[in-house]
């Protein structure tokens, strides 16, 4: 999980803070076995008994010495925690004020000390009377002054000026676990010390001289203060983002102008929004694995992350349906009631999308695609059923049964696409243009990004996660989680599908080009130079505002597809009333050459889907 710098900073504190309660814990110890000797000897020698008045009730004597010894250990670490948390005062005003009071501790024989040991006690303030005796007995004392110093002014004077470190209320979270594991291994210790020796615990005197405990006193400023100042941190910040109107909008990327090579890894910034929602968020989820689970503050915090997500999503929503309604690739994907259509379920069965869920997730939440051959010998189908096909309701339709692949499959639902008889025709505003293009990379890269992101907080700190995912307030929160990841891979298919709109556009001028009727000279149709420059073009545009992996799953398949579409055109071209000419026929052929070599150009940057053999099969 994240939180890594915090804990470094406090490393001496916490060290320090595991030793006093260690010394607490061992002192503890020993009055409890202490008094466990003492009242066993009591009640067991009615002599002893009578000879000890002072313990009217022999099973609970020494319970006063009990009680006066955890008190001044509870002190103790209250003083502790009040200086390092230093609710009520400024940072700055604190840091002033410590190293005020660190330079008043030491007075001017004591610096002269210093100045004698640094010099190897040749010089001193005394002019070397009895420098060796009076620096060894300078430097005891000085010692001995610091480890005379209380829990609350050690810590001021000492452990912050050596770690350069402010006090702040969020130290509380850091020192939570510690002080709790030891208060409940104090109770349990008085617990068993009352059953060893019948000690009525439901009497008032069990309960009388005690206070309010360090852990008590901590949990009161974490839920007085703490949590509203990081409710309002995180609601606030998301807000303010989520209101700019470039919210969603790409951060300029000056990679390609710094590494012009084609191939260099591209590693997009999230949107602003995006940004904040982790970065406001992030402080409440180092806090949720630091609280009790399923306590009242643990909820509380649960409800604020779950709120900030809440108001993200709805905003999220809005700016999906201005990337994608209207667009003539999202019509393809989705119904009018937003149902995913057969095509958009074809798209998810293939393995770029399962290896762009791998690259935002960990592979153990990924569902390997079901394996199903393109071919068959002899079109036999084997008698043993799937390996997935657990449901009798389930054999109606076994994968592979109409002996087509995934392609195939995904080229039956694309009618419109695939089955031109003339240069298709698209309204300008129903495809994207570069600026919508990069627009819709950088939110499908944001929002797969963030959902990990927030998903890898949330399971961070591994102990209880099983646990804690049973409250139904974690189960909303994870909900949540997945609504974000849900529409980042909408927007994902949606950048696939207008690549291959784009492609199928330009290839479908193919057939309509008089250079296939040329009987003077080789030319190339300016369809083909046209989609190479926009594949090129459209390669940078999305890695730079969405990524490389992005980019790999919009240009994932075209290996395929651009095939397919040039022989389409070649059928319509053969079949038309205009004859081909030789020279036509190897203008075809150089155009396959072509777009391989542009293509395979557009995807050679790093992590690509790029798949070599489905490429030379489509292509030879």
């Amino acid at each position: 999980g994240g939180g890594g710098g915090d804990d470094d900073n406090l490393k001496e504190f916490r060290i320090h803070l595991n030793n006093l309660l260690k010394a607490f814990g061992g002192v503890m110890t020993r009055f409890l076995h202490l008094s466990q000797i003492l009242r066993h000897k009591i009640c067991s020698d009615p002599i002893l008994e009578k000879m000890c008045p002072s313990y009217p009730i022999p099973s609970s004597a020494l319970h006063t010495v009990l009680v006066n010894a955890e008190l001044a250990m509870q002190r103790e670490i209250k003083g502790f925690i009040s200086a390092c948390i230093a609710e009520s005062d400024k940072p700055k005003d604190k840091r002033k004020q410590r190293m005020h009071n660190a330079m008043s501790m030491m007075d001017q024989s004591q610096l002269d000390v210093e100045r004698g040991i640094f010099s190897l006690g040749i010089t001193s303030a005394m002019g070397g009377m009895g420098g060796s005796s009076m620096g060894v007995d300078g430097w005891k004392k000085s010692r001995a002054n610091i480890v005379e110093l209380p829990p609350d002014q050690f810590v001021s004077n000492v452990l912050f000026p050596r770690t350069n470190v402010d006090p702040e209320v969020r130290h509380a979270l850091t020192f939570r676990r510690s002080i709790s594991r030891w208060t409940h291994e104090v109770s349990e210790g008085r617990k068993e010390l009352a059953n060893c020796s019948g000690e009525d615990t439901t009497s008032p005197m069990y309960r009388t001289g005690m206070e309010e405990g360090a852990l008590v006193y901590m949990d009161n400023i974490i839920q007085r203060t703490l949590l509203p100042e990081m409710q309002d941190e995180a609601v606030n910040a998301v807000i303010h983002f989520l209101e700019r109107h470039d919210a969603f909008d790409p951060i300029a990327n000056d990679v390609f102008t710094r590494y012009p090579h084609h191939t260099v890894q591209v590693e997009a910034e999230m949107s602003v929004a995006c940004q904040a929602l982790y970065t406001s968020t992030r402080p409440i989820f180092m806090a949720l694995h630091r609280l009790p689970k399923g306590g009242d503050m643990y909820l509380s915090l649960v409800t604020m992350l779950e709120h900030a997500m809440l108001t993200f999503i709805s905003r999220m929503k809005q700016r999906v349906g201005e990337v994608c309604q209207g667009k003539a690739a999202f019509s393809l994907l989705e119904d009018q009631r937003s149902n995913p259509t057969p095509l958009s379920q074809f798209m998810e069965r293939r393995n770029g999308f399962t290896l762009l869920q791998r690259i935002y997730n960990d592979e153990d939440d990924v569902d390997e695609p079901a394996v199903e051959p393109a071919t068959r010998v002899g079109g036999i189908l084997p008698l043993a059923p799937s390996e997935s096909d657990t449901s009798p309701r389930k054999t109606g339709k076994l994968p592979g049964a109409d002996g087509r692949g995934p392609f195939e499959r995904e080229v039956a639902q694309l009618d419109v696409l695939c089955k031109f008889k003339e240069p298709l025709q698209f309204e300008r505003s129903t495809l994207c243009n570069d600026e919508e293009q990069m627009k819709a990379a950088c939110l499908a890269n944001s929002l797969l990004r963030v959902s990990s992101l927030l998903d890898g907080q949330l399971r961070s700190r591994a102990g209880g996660w099983e646990k804690s995912s049973k409250i139904k307030a974690i189960r909303d929160l994870q909900s949540a989680i997945k609504t974000i990841r849900y529409h980042g891979l909408r927007v994902a298919k949606f950048c696939r599908m207008e690549m291959l709109l784009q492609t199928a556009k330009r290839m479908s001028e193919i057939c309509m080009s008089s250079v296939l009727q040329a009987e003077d000279a080789i030319r190339l149709p300016s369809c083909a130079n046209n989609l190479g420059e926009y594949l090129t073009s459209s390669s940078d545009n999305i890695r730079e505002a969405g990524g490389n992996a992005i980019a790999a799953y919009s240009f994932s398949s075209l290996e395929q597809y651009i095939p397919f579409y040039l022989m389409h055109a070649a059928r319509i071209v053969a079949g038309g009333p205009k004859a081909v000419t030789m020279n036509g026929i190897e203008s075809l052929d150089r155009t396959g050459s072509v777009l391989y070599r542009d293509l395979k150009g557009a995807t050679s940057f790093e992590n690509s889907f790029w798949d070599e053999e489905a490429a030379a099969n489509s292509f030879e």
